[in-house]
């Protein structure tokens, strides 16, 4: 049978209402859909733009507070001019920039290159959309990637130097180690440096500006041979050197926030935006989740956030320590005796001198070593000679005459390092019994360490108090016993070859005996005082006796003020959970020309591996009449 074709009236006949309806329909769903597809991408930028990861990328000091803002003030750190104040802003000025063609920008130029570190985490939250981002080219980023070649970091504490403002608390850096680099070649390493950017010596003006935020702080980057030279030869500071155990892509993104960070400047607080706050951003930007700037709200100090790094679970690999030259030379002199000591410093001064003949071959070998290195160590802090270059040939060759192997001294790393150390800041309560009175003590400290604290992971005889007060609650009133804007004092012991200087200076109010005949109770006194002199190591003992002077002026002297000139002994000795101190002042007293007298012992015990400790204290001073004070205090260290 022939087909025959369907006339539309062959079939039932559709509504001319419905196929208009569903014509509408599915317009109004294309076009729902078109419009509805490009919002999300706003949407989840808008999410993206609250997360705590990006805040911390672009510097906000809070990011977990629902709010944010920057302080970087550099216009290159942003693509969107809002971007200080919008983080969607600039996340969105990010997007939009990345999918432009890469051929429409200069190599170097395109944003990947500039952020990386933004880049790659917003490549891991938008994986789909980053696929059709264009790949730039960014040759100096990957000539810089290469020559670090960073297969892990390590974080290094210098320890404390006093000579220096900048450094009396110690010092951190980070360190980056080369994939080719064994532990022979870590010298060969960069390192990264914050600091601030100051050229000036003068220690007053760099207090009062690193007080304030009068210098620029900035990340660098640097040989780590650098630092070790300026810190273990210059300065005699140890150097401890902490591996931590981060994971490819954690060194990874570590490395390239640096790249961001480098040429960002803030104002830079001795005692807070510091060093060690500065790296403590970038640890955390290896490690998402990690919050170790929040632990330090106020004051920061070098060692405190170096124990808040290795508290971290999973974060120490392991430790290394490289002693500085001071310290190789001490343990070297040490083992020494006298005869081959005397001798290193007359060779050190002449290197074929005849004292030589009357030594050892063994004897001989040791004092050419130790002039060696005596004199290079000055070499290199620019306190020797300008012959001293031809002198320290003069005494390789004759140490090459000598058939003796090298007698330099095997140092074993000391138990216990400055991680394990006492928690700077402390906080007491105690009992003070003053003649006839009793009264409540009441301590607090924000830094550092004093000469009773325990001593390990500090340097010996070093003693930095930093707005340290002890307050007394009477029957009617609460009044400052004792108080120190800063006190330092610095022993260094003679080390068998010379005498270097010991010295203090301090800056305070105490409570003392006026200058009144028939007055014996104490007033409050502001005090500056200080001195300088010697000090010796007679076992585990550490004694001083120092030239001292002081200015202190109150209302329970008849001027208002009075000036002394004396002499200060004392000693310091003990162990790790029992130290002692016993010390005496006595000091001729213009302008009522009379003696003042001090004495003063402390015996301080605290428990191994305890964050407290009890301190016992005695103190006796006389002029025209006698007054004595013995407290005992409870002390907290955080």
């Amino acid at each position: 049978m022939p087909h025959r074709s369907r006339r539309p009236t062959d079939s039932p006949e559709k509504p001319l209402w419905l196929s208009f309806a569903l014509t509408m329909t599915l317009l109004l769903a294309s076009a729902w859909a078109q419009a509805t597809l490009p919002a999300q991408e706003p949407d989840a930028l808008t999410a993206l733009a609250r997360e705590p990861y990006w805040h911390q990328l672009l510097r906000d000091r809070t990011p977990d507070d629902g709010r944010y803002l920057s302080p970087v003030t550099q216009t290159g750190f942003f693509l969107s001019p809002d971007g200080a104040r919008d983080a969607a802003a600039e996340l969105r000025a990010l997007v939009s920039r990345l999918n432009q063609p890469a051929t429409d920008l200069a190599p170097n130029d395109h944003p990947a290159c500039h952020f990386p570190a933004r880049v790659l985490w917003l490549r891991s939250q938008l994986p789909l959309q980053a696929a059709a981002w264009p790949q730039p080219a960014c040759p100096d980023l990957d000539t810089w990637l290469q020559a670090l070649d960073t297969a892990a970091v390590t974080l290094v504490f210098a320890s404390d130097y006093l000579n220096n403002p900048s450094s009396m608390f110690g010092h951190t850096l980070l360190r980056l180690d080369a994939r080719t680099q064994t532990d022979d070649t870590r010298l060969l390493a960069y390192a990264i440096n914050y600091s601030a950017q100051t050229a000036t010596s003068n220690g007053l003006e760099f207090a009062v500006k690193g007080l304030t935020g009068g210098y620029p702080g900035k990340f660098s980057l640097l040989p780590y041979y650098e630092k070790v030279k300026e810190y273990n030869d210059w300065e005699s500071r140890d150097l401890w050197e902490y591996e931590l155990d981060f994971t490819p892509d954690e060194v990874r993104r570590l490395v390239l926030t640096q790249w961001e960070w480098q040429e960002v400047t803030d104002p830079y607080f001795f005692l807070s935006r510091n060093c060690s706050y500065a790296l403590l951003g970038l640890i955390e930007m290896a490690r998402p989740g990690l919050r170790l700037q929040n632990r330090f709200p106020v004051a920061v100090i070098p060692s405190d956030t170096l124990r808040a790094v290795i508290a971290q679970p999973g974060l120490l690999k392991r430790i290394t320590w490289r002693p500085a030259s001071g310290t190789r030379l001490a343990a070297a002199v040490s083992r020494n005796d006298r005869a081959t000591n005397r001798a290193a410093v007359t060779l050190a001064a002449a290197p074929r001198d005849p004292v030589r003949d009357q030594l050892t071959p063994v004897q001989a070998a040791r004092a050419y070593e130790v002039a060696y290195d005596d004199l290079y160590s000055r070499h290199v802090s620019r306190k020797a000679d300008a012959d001293a270059p031809a002198r320290l040939r003069q005494l390789l060759t004759e140490r090459s005459r000598i058939a003796e192997r090298d007698q330099r001294v095997t140092l074993q790393r000391p138990a216990l390092d400055p991680s394990q150390g006492h928690d700077t800041a402390r906080w007491g309560l105690g009992w003070l019994h003053d003649g006839s009175e009793d009264a409540a003590l009441i301590h607090y400290r924000p830094a550092y360490h004093d000469w009773l604290d325990a001593n390990a992971g500090y340097r010996e005889g070093a003693r930095i108090d930093f707005l340290s007060s002890t307050w007394r609650a009477g029957a009617d009133r609460l009044t400052l016993q004792e108080g120190s804007v800063v006190a330092i004092d610095s022993l260094a012991p003679a080390d068998g070859l010379r005498q270097p200087l010991s010295w203090s200076v301090r800056l305070g109010a105490d409570r003392a005996l006026g200058d009144r005949p028939d007055d014996d109770r104490t007033h409050g006194m502001a005090v500056f005082e200080g001195g300088g002199g010697l000090a010796r190591r007679l076992g585990s003992t550490l004694c001083h006796a120092q030239s001292h002077s002081d200015a202190r002026g109150g209302r329970g002297l008849d001027r208002g003020w009075e000036v002394g000139a004396g002499a200060r002994l004392g000693c310091i000795g003990g162990g790790e959970r029992l130290r002692w101190l016993a010390e005496s002042r006595h000091l001729y007293r213009w302008p009522v020309q009379d003696m003042t007298h001090l004495w003063r012992s402390g015996l301080h015990w605290s428990p191994a591996g305890s964050a407290q400790a009890l301190r016992l204290e005695w103190q006796r001073e006389w002029r025209d009449t006698r007054h004595d004070v013995l407290s005992l205090q409870w002390l907290r260290y955080f």
